[in-house]
Formats: structure tokens, sequence, C-alpha cells
């Protein structure tokens, strides 16, 4: 400030002297005018001496003005100065990278001594472009992505040109922190990229709802400055307020709907609102269950759904865990480490596949971290599923709020546990009524008596609403209610059943679907031996299967009871087939085999794994068809490989002649096996899957990524100068060539002689009448073989008609010679379709042929159809001996069609039919494995 005085005495001396001096001047200068001209003169000095009174106030304002903005560009300078030379933002990123390193598993029953880091399993969410009210419609695992079939993360959304702000709406454990965090994780480490909002902020409103409330001016800096734990007090000044004016944040505001009072959260989302609007060139991600971002929404926020994961989500999460807890375990990270991490997931995601309703719930990212926990430190999967529901609803009702922080229960509000008292009776109501919904007017009318037989004062409205936020209630449509999950309806109506002793309720309903899981889940927990002996009492195909179900479940059954049912099954089995009581048994056998399915989507339900041998044998026995390796043989519960198109379509139709409902299993489409969740189904991995092709009414193989066609043949799996160059071909050849010498007059001891020149050949051959030779069929057909061969090959060269080999081989290798991969041409599956369809298709051979050759090609052609559809019929009927010559009369066909016909669309087709002869042939001599499998949706 002294630098401030010096210039006031120094601007008050200046004024005084200018108000003195120059008067005083032009006084004495100009007297005479002023003695004459006394008032214009006093006028003027008058007016002088308001400028300068003026100059004067402008003077001081000036001072005033330039000491305040060189204060300000001094604390300005000041503070770019210690944000420079600050360690704030590097210290400020360590913070995030330490504080949100580990993945979050407060709250799970079952927790084991270590944590893996969330990078290390983290599998990143997709989200798509829904409305609030259609999410909160939806079931606890999540939407499957209807007409958004691209997966897209949330930094797909992130980093246009201008700011963005996203509200990502989700049920509970669906991934909304975790993905929050990653996203934190991964900015925190991108800093120095100019342009990019790459410093995460990230808050959790929860924890900040009572400032807000209490103080909704305050800005999201003192907001963030408030939330930096160990840094707070080592913040530059102004530094967070500076980086979000220049646009460099990514702010992620976590758990609106954690915000407990609805009020609370309508001013919190307000607030937000206007911290967007402040901040608009920065990006801004909130995230809130669907129930309560409905109530208090962002208006300028863009509203995205978390997805379910789909199968290959579900086992990358699993593999990429046991292999962090593993590491963890061991202190190790080598291969055997890796192995047991593989063994240990393969065996879980197995036992998933195994349970429909598990694999289902396995699509929420929190209930699948529960199992992985309830398997790798429990080991008990599946035998207690009915163990693991309660662990789910305990979590959802009470733990994880409770890790999270959540205050204490007021004295008014229920427990958990007499949450779930009340929650069990609604659950049975429901599955009494047969209800999926309920209309909120009912469950209060159920609740009221409930709430008040448990001692509480909440009335049936806020207990819908607590039960709603938890997430094992959604509200479908506005006063439309229904469990999060149908198997956590029936869990919860098993616990009643079970504790209320209403064991004779099940008993009357052992021919009711609707009831079957409420029924298993009872028979986990208690002595099923009632409903059983009901059961039997029944004896229809539904009671009999749940019958041998309930066995499987129970974890105490019975002797007595146990042994009716082997006996039974062993007596029926062992009947005659085509009796009543063996047809019965075998629907049984079969309808149980086909019960466990893995969810496609939302309504397709492929079941859990290929046909096994077991079911296939029955199938062969009803049929009366012979036994085959692969689909026959081995054990009951080995994979049925190598069933051909039609007997994929028999197979079916004998399915669902033994279904109760008919028509209830059909193939699965192209396109349903490609989907992720496929990979579930045990072992397509390894195999083919026979397809259905809606548009025609045919079936196709779908095939694997990284798996072999089974009937394309690719060139390096060939050797010699054609497809299947082998042994027999030269046996068929000289076997030709024998046959024909003696139709032309030809000793077949005297093949080198200097009288058996090419045009002599070609001349008696041009004669030839091969139709009069009288050869056996095998002969026959290595004679016109041989002689169309002849007629194509090139001359010169001596004989064409030597038997030493390779001569004669190596001539004709052009002709029969073949691309690099030989399979079907387009989409036809069937060999004696193919057979037929190119058969039609070959043209009139040119005039310069002789007469021999049109009857000879016919002659080929026919025999070539007609092995077609025998081996259609019966594909493991080929002798292996009869395979080259199939193969080479195809072979040859297709050198007819492309040297004298010009035709190469033929000559594909007919290779393409040679190379299934091939495949064929390599079956029946064992040199390769059928892969070709049977997998069965709902229909």
């Amino acid at each position: 400030m002294a630098g401030g005085k010096g210039a006031e005495f120094l601007t008050r001396g200046a004024l005084a002297t200018a108000s003195l001096v120059p008067p005083a001047v032009l006084g004495a200068r100009f007297w005479s005018s002023v003695h004459r001209h006394p008032v214009v003169s006093l006028l003027l000095f008058l007016v002088y001496a308001a400028l300068l009174a003026g100059v004067a106030f402008l003077a001081k304002v000036y001072g005033k003005v330039a000491d305040r903005w060189v204060e300000r560009a001094a604390d300005a300078v000041d503070r770019r100065l210690q944000w420079r030379v600050s360690r704030f933002e590097r210290d400020y990123r360590a913070y995030v990278l330490s504080h949100h390193r580990f993945i979050d598993l407060k709250g799970l029953a079952t927790r084991g001594d270590y944590t893996p880091g969330l990078e290390e399993v983290f599998v990143d969410v997709s989200l798509m472009p829904r409305s609030a009210h259609q999410v909160a419609r939806e079931s606890l695992a999540g939407a499957d992505g209807g007409a958004f079939p691209a997966r897209r993360s949330v930094r797909d959304f992130l980093g246009g040109p201008e700011g963005t702000a996203l509200a990502v709406i989700g049920f509970p454990g669906t991934g909304k922190t975790t993905m929050l965090k990653h996203l934190a994780l991964g900015l925190a480490r991108e800093s120095g990229r100019r342009g990019r909002r790459d410093l995460p902020v990230l808050l959790f409103l929860r924890d900040h709802a009572e400032a807000i409330t209490a103080n909704p001016a305050i800005t999201l800096p003192q907001i963030i400055g408030a939330s930096l734990g160990r840094l707070t007090g080592d913040q530059p000044p102004g530094w967070f307020s500076g980086q979000l004016q220049q646009g460099r944040c990514t702010v992620l505001l976590d758990g609106l709907d954690e915000v407990a009072r609805e009020e609370h959260r309508r001013e919190v989302s307000r607030w937000v609102e206007r911290q967007i609007e402040g901040y608009e060139t920065n990006d801004f991600v909130l995230t809130s269950r669907p129930q309560g971002y409905q109530g208090a929404p962002v208006n300028r926020a863009r509203v995205l759904q978390i997805r379910r994961f789909t199968g290959e989500q579900i086992g990358r999460f699993v593999h990429g865990w046991y292999r962090a807890i593993e590491r963890l375990s061991t202190g190790a990270d080598d291969a055997a480490v890796a192995d047991r991490a593989h063994e240990g997931a393969e065996d879980l995601l197995n036992r998933l596949r195994a349970r429909t309703v598990l694999y289902d719930l396995a699509a929420n990212p929190l209930l699948l971290t529960m199992i992985a926990n309830v398997h790798r430190y429990r080991g008990a999967l599946p035998g207690s599923r009915a163990e693991l529901y309660g662990e789910i609803c305990e979590v959802l009702l009470w733990r994880r709020q409770e890790a999270k922080g959540g205050t204490a229960a007021a004295a008014d509000e229920l427990g958990g546990a007499k949450k779930e008292v009340v929650l069990r009776e609604l659950a049975f109501v429901m599955m009494a009524d047969r209800m999926r919904d309920i209309r909120g007017e009912y469950a209060s009318d159920v609740l009221r008596p409930l709430l008040f037989r448990v001692s509480s004062a909440m009335s049936s409205q806020e207990f819908l609403d607590t039960i709603v936020i938890s997430g094992l209630l959604v509200e479908r449509e506005r006063g439309l209610y229904a469990f999060a999950h149908l198997t956590l309806q029936e869990h919860l109506a098993a616990l009643h059943i079970q504790h209320r002793r209403l064991v004779d309720h099940l008993v009357a309903q052992v021919d009711d679907d609707w009831w079957r899981e409420t029924t298993l889940l009872y028979a986990a927990r208690e002595d099923p031996a009632p409903v059983v002996e009901a059961c039997l009492a029944s004896g229809t195909v539904r009671a009999l299967a749940l019958a041998y179900d309930c066995a499987a479940e129970a974890t105490e059954f019975a002797p007595e009871v146990a042994r009716r049912l082997e006996a039974l099954r062993e007596e029926s089995l062992g009947g005659p087939v085509g009796s009543a009581r063996r047809r019965l048994m075998t629907a049984i056998t079969v309808m149980r085999e086909l019960r466990q399915t893995v969810r496609l989507g939302e309504t397709t339900l492929v079941c859990a794994r290929p046909v096994t041998r077991e079911i296939y044998r029955l199938f062969t026995e009803e049929r009366d068809r012979p036994g085959a390796p692969g689909l026959t043989d081995g054990g009951a519960d080995d994979i049925a490989v190598g069933a051909t198109q039609t007997e994929a379509g028999e197979f079916v139709d004998w399915v669902n002649s033994l279904a109760p409902d008919g028509d209830a299993y059909r193939l699965p489409l192209d396109e349903e096996a490609a989907d992720g969740a496929f990979d579930l189904v045990a072992g397509v991995a390894r195999h083919t899957v026979w397809c259905a092709d809606t548009s025609n009414g045919s079936l196709s193989l779908w095939v694997p990524e990284g798996t072999h066609h089974p009937w394309v043949v690719p060139a390096r799996e060939t050797t010699g100068p054609w497809l299947g160059h082998g042994p027999g071909d030269e046996e068929v050849l000289t076997r030709g060539n024998a046959a024909l010498a003696a139709v032309l007059g030809v000793p077949s001891g005297t093949v080198r002689g200097s009288d058996l020149s090419s045009p002599d050949v070609r001349a008696r051959l041009q004669a030839a009448d091969l139709a009069q030779a009288g050869f056996p069929e095998r002969a026959d057909t290595a004679a016109r073989i041989a002689a169309l061969l002849h007629l194509m090959a090139e001359p010169g060269g001596g004989s064409l008609l030597t038997l030493r080999a390779p001569t004669f081989a190596e001539r004709v290798a052009p002709l029969l010679d073949h691309s690099l991969d030989t399979g079907y041409p387009g989409d036809v599956t069937d060999l004696a379709t193919l057979a037929t369809l190119y058969a039609d298709k070959v043209g009139v051979l040119p005039p310069s042929a002789p007469e021999w050759a049109a009857p000879a090609l016919d002659t080929l052609l026919e025999r070539i159809t007609d092995w077609s559809r025998a081996l259609t019929d019966r594909p493991r009927s080929l002798d292996p001996a009869d395979g080259p010559y199939a193969r080479l009369a195809a072979l040859t066909v297709a050198a007819v069609a492309e040297r004298l016909l010009d035709d190469w669309r033929v000559a594909f087709g007919y290779r393409g039919i040679a190379a299934r002869f091939l495949l064929l042939q390599r079956r029946a001599e064992g040199r390769t494995t059928p892969c070709e499998t049977i997998v069965l949706v709902r229909a």
C-alpha cells in the first residue's frame, strides 16, 4: 500500500500545480482581456477548475482500479505458479489409483481372506439408450439389448467435442459403482493429454447429500475439496475450480438413489443440474437405480441402461476372478497357479451351465461375485443353491446397504430378518394366486396384517418402497410390483412352506409345473418323501419327473421311498420296447435330461448341454435304428456325436412326441448359436451343432470359431496329386485300365509294346462299346472312369493304358486336381439333394466325343446319385473299399464338366460330392472323429 500512497501524493501535487500555475500564467499574459471581461474570465476559470476536478476524480478511480487489478493479476500469476510447481495433480491421481484399486466385497455374507484388484477381474459392462421407466420394468439381471446388438462402453459416450451428461441406470449389483471406479482408474493414468477430460472426480452422493441439502449454493469445487481424504489441505487455492473452468474433468457422481429421502434426492438432482450448467465443458456421469432416478431426474442428462452380462462376459469374469484369488492366496504367478485357477473357473462355469436359474442370475455382476465367492470358499454349488438364494436375499435386503455406510435402522423400521418373514408370506400368496405381478392395493391388503404381526409401524406402501429400493422387488409400472426374479419368489415361498409346515400344499400340486421349482427348493431343505409319494400315486410323466428331481435335490430322503423310485426306473426301462410303461419312463428320463437350460436373451431357453448318448440310445431303440460309434456307445453322459441332418430332424420329432405338451423343442437358429451365451452350453466349443433355417426349412451345421467344418476338406490335409489320393485310387485306376484293355482287345500282358502307341489306343477307344463289356459293377465303374480320363488326357508319351504306376496317375492328375478348400457348394448340406441337383445340371457332350462317352458319363452320374441317396439314409453304411470308386467317379465327372462342358459350377459341385465321399470313407475307416451334435431349444 506504500506504493499506492506515494502515487496518491504525486497525483495531488500535480493537480495543485495544474490548478494554480496555468491560470496565473494565462492571467498575467492576457491581463488586459481579463480586466475588460472579468465575468467571462471567471466563468472560464470555473470551467477549468471543474475539468481539473473531473480529472482528479478519474485519477483517483484509476488508482483504485489499478491497485485492484494489479493485486488480482499478482494473485493469478501466483496461483498459476503454485499450480505449476505444485505436485498436487500427481498426488491426486495417485490417491485415486490407490483409493479405488480393489473390488468392493463389503456386504457379502461369504468373503474370503483376499480381495482381488478391480482391474484384475473387471469386465466392462455395456450400455444402451433407454428411458428410466423402461428400465424399472426389467428383471434383476438387466436387459439383453434387444434392438441394440452392439455392446458399447461408457467411454463410447464420453469425450466428444462438447461436454456430455449421462445418467446410467441399473438395478442393484449391475456394476454401476464398479464401472465408475474403473473409469476413474483409467482416467487417472491418462495425465498430460491435451484436449482430453482426463481428470477423474469420483463422488459418492450419499456422503454429500447432507451438505448439499443444508446449503444448495455449495459449489462442486467445495464438495470435491471435502472428499479429498488425506489430501485435504494440500490442494493449491482454486485448483479444482480452475480445472473445471478449463473443461479438464470427468465428474462421476455415484448413487443418486442412495440419498434416502425423496425430497433430498430431488434437491441433490437440482444441484447436479446446476453444476452441469456451470461447468458444461466437462463430462458428467451420474448413476442411480431406476426407482431413485424416476422421482428425481436430471433434465440435461442422457439416460443409459446397463445391460446384463453375456455368457462370454460371465466366463471372462470367472476366469479373471480365479486367477486373481489364486495369485493372492499363493503369492505366486506360475503355470501351476494358472492351471489351478483355470480348473476352478471351469468347474464353476460347468455348475452354472447345469443350473439355468443360476446362469440367469449370474448375468448380474454382484450376484455373479457372490456365486464365485460361495463356490471358491464353500464349494457349495450346485448342491446348496437354496442357501445361495438365501444369501442373495440377505444381501439385497440389508447387508449391502449396511456395508455401504447406511444409517442405523430407525425405531419404526424393520430389521432384515423381519423383512424376510413378511416377504416369505407375500411370495407364498403370489404363488398360490399364480401371480408374477401384484397390484399395490392387493399387496397392501396382504402386508398390513403381516406388518402388524411383526410389530412394525411402517405402512404397507412404505414397506413396498423400501423393498423396491433394495432391488428385491421391482415396480414394473406404477402400482404394479414383482419380485426381481421369479426364482427369488419361489425361494421365499418355499421357506414359508417349510417354516409354516404347509407341505400338503405341495403334495396337492405335483402335476402343476408352476410349483415345480418351489417344490425342489423345499426338497433341498426338508425330506420330500410326502411329495414323492404323491408323485408315485399320480403316475404322470410330469409328476414322476418331479419325483426323481426331488430325490436328486434332497439332502434328507426316506430310504424306503428312494428304493421304490429306483426299482420303478429299472423295471420300466427293462421292459419291452414300445410298451406303455417303458415309454413313460423314457419320457421321464428325456424330460429330466432336458430340464436344465441356458437363457439366450429374454425369451429363449436352450438346453444346457447337447444330447447325451443315453438319450440317443433310447431314440435308436424306440425307432429300431442300429447303434453307431459316437452316438450310442460309451458312457451315458457322453455327448452323442455324428448324427446326420435327417437323424437330427427325426430326433426332434421323437422328443416332441414324448413331451407332455407336444412340440416343446426345436433345433437352434444360426443367430441363436452365434449368441455369446450359447458358449455356455457344455461342449459346444468343441463340436458343431445342427441348426434350423427358418427361410427354407432345411438344416445346416453351425461351426464354432476355431473348429473345423466336418464336411470341408482343406487341401493341406490331403496328399498326392488329387483329393484323397492313396493306394486305393491306384487300385481303381489299374483295374479300370485292365478292364478297358480287355474291351479294346489289347492283351494285358503286353502293356509297353511298340504296337500300343497312343494313336492306336485312341482309335480303338473311339470305336469301343463299353455297354457290352459285362463287367461286375466295381470293374465296370473303374473302366468307365478310365475311359473318360483317357478321352481327356493329352496324347503323347507312350501308352495311356500302361499299368505301371505312376505313369497313368501322373497323366490324369491335372484332370483330378482340386482347389484349396473342397466342401459343399452353397448352403446345401444333404448329399442326396446335392447329387440330384448337379446331375440335372450336367450338359450334353460335344459332337466330337465318341458314342460311348455319353452313356459312360450317364452311368457314372446314376451311380453317384445312388451312392449319395444310400449314404444320406445310412451314412455309416459305406464300405471303405467302395470309397475310392465313388470319389474317383465324382472327380471324373468334375473333370468332364470342366474340360469338355466348360461348366466350372458343375465341376465345383462334383468336387464337393467327392469331398463328402472322402470324409465318409475316412469315418468308415476310423480315421476321423465325428463332431456333429444335437442341441435343443425350448419352443
